[in-house]
């Protein structure tokens, strides 16, 4: 009876826990009501698009949404399209030596994703955290190993950016129209770190890296711009504190989605510490928050269209208030990523389900996006249009 007593609070404070967390965990999609746009009429003159995350992939099945991509780039030239993988190429820890007991599978996953591209069609990888094994000393080795691999895998028809294991920024030039300015976050939340790689890049810090995004924006000329990177600036999934009840339940599925191990009480710590800054990869971080504060202040100076992550194991358009401040995730490249995702103020869209983005050019500098959504054995679908009007 005694040991009853002593729980009841703990039980209490867990119950008051979940009930008060932002936002309400998604199962489907959400559109909010009038943020969307009619499907643009015409072909497109050019499309890139953008998935992330995809990095881990069952033997002998394929991943719906590697599926679609790969259908859908076959209906383009390859002159007139391009695929921007954004990061976690390779769960859980990068791609190690040849020789090391899970590079075969390392190498699988990679594959899976380099199979979308038939008929000479291109595309650009950029790192994210799993990629360099998080803070591990050797993540210069890891991502140089993957580096190799994609272009001799490739053909040269794909490559990592920027390249090297460097964090500073790399252009690609669409035409007159467009500016991707791609660069390597976790290689910056490293240095944050205190980790500084020996690798053929010259060490730099927080300014100059930003100081250096600075230049290559201003160098664009008459292009708009897109920033490519790998943690967003702004999130609504479990890496900006929004987290399922499930993970107080069931914390254990954090690092394996199938381990539903309830841990009732005890649960309840991983989430309010991943709330509280315990982990650089959140955004309650400090590390985290200077990232975010850098992009917000280089996107009121230079208006780019958006910026473009990974890392959040979902699908979401936010627009903060204030200019430029449009964010797409497209994280959820594979089903076999565990998290979830709510809507909160600034959510246009929102889904835990695998897809990819679309970004469509035409005439006239007219831009657009398209969020796709492939469910296992389900078609898949255009789910959400967003037409990007000149500012």
């Amino acid at each position: 009876m005694k040991k009853s007593h002593l729980l009841t609070p703990a039980v209490l404070i867990t119950i008051w826990y979940v009930l008060t967390l932002p936002g309400c965990a998604l199962t489907g999609d959400f559109i909010r009501e009038g943020a969307g746009s009619a499907p643009p009429a015409g072909h497109p003159e050019f499309v890139v698009f953008f998935i992330g995350d995809a990095g881990k992939v069952r033997e002998r099945e394929s991943e719906p949404a590697l599926v679609a991509l790969r259908d859908d780039l076959k209906k383009i030239s390859p002159d007139s399209s391009l695929v921007v993988f954004l990061g976690d190429n390779i769960y859980d820890n990068g791609l190690p030596d040849e020789g090391h007991p899970a590079r075969a599978t390392a190498e699988r996953y990679l594959i899976a994703q380099l199979n979308v591209l038939t008929g000479g069609h291109r595309a650009v990888f950029i790192p994210g955290n799993h990629d360099w094994d998080g803070l591990s000393p050797a993540g210069a080795n890891l991502l140089l190993n993957q580096q190799y691999l994609i272009e001799s895998l490739s053909g040269g028809q794909a490559q990592l950016l920027p390249r090297n294991g460097c964090g500073m920024p790399a252009a690609i030039d669409i035409g007159e129209s467009l500016r991707l300015v791609l660069f390597d976050s976790h290689k910056w939340f490293r240095e944050q770190s205190g980790i500084m790689d020996t690798n053929q890049c010259t060490d730099h810090k927080h300014k100059e890296l930003f100081a250096a995004l600075r230049e290559t924006l201003a160098n664009s000329g008459p292009r708009r711009t897109i920033l490519v990177h790998h943690h967003p600036f702004v999130t609504y999934g479990e890496h900006g504190g929004y987290f399922d009840w499930k993970k107080h339940i069931f914390p254990l599925t954090a690092f394996n989605k199938y381990l539903y191990l309830p841990l009732p009480v005890i649960g309840s710590l991983y989430p309010i510490a991943r709330r509280n800054g315990i982990t650089v990869q959140d955004l309650s971080s400090s590390v985290y928050k200077r990232f975010s504060d850098s992009i917000r202040a280089v996107s009121r100076d230079f208006l780019p269209l958006f910026s473009v992550s990974g890392h959040e194991h979902s699908l979401q358009i936010i627009r903060e208030s204030g200019p430029a401040a449009l964010q797409l995730v497209s994280g959820k490249g594979t089903r076999l990523t565990d998290g979830s995702v709510s809507a909160d103020e600034g959510s246009l869209f929102a889904s835990p389900l695998p897809g990819y983005m679309r970004l469509e050019i035409r005439e006239g500098n007219k831009f657009s996006v398209t969020v796709m959504v492939a469910e296992e054995n389900k078609a898949p679908k255009e789910v959400f249009f967003l037409n990007l009007t000149e500012k």
